[in-house]
């Protein structure tokens, strides 16, 4: 077994941002193959797979990861990676044990709290984005989205518990996100009335219909950005935007990048 310390990962690393405060924001690459056995990290952290992918192993499961991926790492979790696909590049965010008892969270309420995954994404990319140009603002801007991403959990445990027309509803918004639904119709498909969606609907999804939608699009859009494959004028109409200025207002502000931006990292 291999142990890492802390910022250590076994791609190369491209960049270190340390808040010197418990947040480590790390960008890895992995251009050739890396040791493929059995390891663990020092510190809990968040990774998303920003291209490539890979087949990460753990105790008890294993699955194929690609872009826009997501996934959490307890401290000293053992885990495995092979078939990398080349190249790959990777966003880490390390959280040393210290911020965990300052905001009061533990790890497991982190690990909760990106099952929120579209919302833990564009918090994450935003994350990433502070630490590009880093002034005398990053470090506090960098532990107010973190604590935003580690609180999510609470409108995660209210979902859990929510009536049977929240999922059904949440079911209906994924399997139509490149649309544009209102309320009248999702009440009418569902046989609710439309004031029950609007008065509940913050309390079950965290933000209003339009910003869930955005971002449901954004997420989706990610793994097409760095496909290659089409342009963005093409990615905005397939994504439900009605134009690509609009697509790349909603996309900087979700993330903090301009899709260009986005598609050379």
């Amino acid at each position: 077994m291999y142990e890492l310390e802390k910022e250590t990962y076994l791609g190369n690393t491209k960049n270190i941002f340390n808040t010197q405060e418990g947040i480590a924001v790390v960008e890895t690459e992995y251009q050739n193959k890396v040791y493929e056995g059995w390891h663990s990290h020092n510190n809990a952290h968040i990774t998303l797979f920003l291209k490539g992918g890979t087949t990460e192993k753990r105790k008890n499961s294993s699955e194929t990861l690609g872009p826009g991926s997501l996934l959490f790492y307890h401290s000293d979790e053992l885990h495995l990676n092979q078939n990398t696909l080349f190249p790959s590049r990777n966003i880490n965010i390390e959280i040393e044990e210290n911020l965990l008892k300052e905001l009061f969270i533990n790890e497991a309420e982190i690990e909760k709290s990106i099952q929120n995954s579209v919302y833990a994404k564009s918090l994450i990319l935003k994350i990433f984005k502070e630490t590009q140009s880093a002034d005398s603002f990053t470090n506090d801007n960098v532990k107010m989205l973190f604590s935003q991403l580690s609180n999510s959990n609470v409108h995660l445990e209210r979902f859990e518990k929510s009536p049977f027309w929240v999922k059904s509803l949440n079911e209906l918004l994924n399997d139509c996100w490149n649309e544009n639904p209102n309320l009248k119709d999702l009440a009418q498909v569902l046989n609710l009335n439309p004031i029950t969606i609007s008065k509940h609907f913050p309390k079950y999804f965290g933000c209003t219909l339009g910003e869930y939608m955005r971002r449901i699009k954004i997420n989706r859009s990610l793994s097409l950005i760095h496909s290659n494959e089409i342009n963005l004028t093409e990615i905005a109409l397939e994504c439900g935007f009605s134009d690509q200025s609009h697509f790349i207002r909603t996309f900087k502000n979700q993330t903090g990048f301009l899709p260009k931006q986005f598609q050379k990292l």
